[in-house]
């Protein structure tokens, strides 16, 4: 079976086989945002199914807005 590789589009990580999961540690929400935004962009590019869940301190409403960014 070919493993599917995959752009994270996170600089530090690169190319990371499907399926792979990792934890992000943060110290502000923009740290937060600089990470999962790009991972998100690379997600819905490849039109696979994304679901980002948020919570204190990064708003549903503030995520909306830095995807549409």
């Amino acid at each position: 079976m070919k493993e599917i590789v995959r752009n994270s589009r996170i600089d530090i990580i690169g190319k990371i086989p499907w399926g792979t999961h990792f934890c992000q540690f943060y110290k502000t929400k923009e740290d937060l945002i600089d990470v999962l935004v790009p991972y998100f962009k690379s997600g819905l590019e490849n039109n696979e199914f994304c679901m980002w869940v948020t919570s204190e301190p990064l708003s549903a409403e503030e995520a909306k807005r830095s995807l549409g960014r």
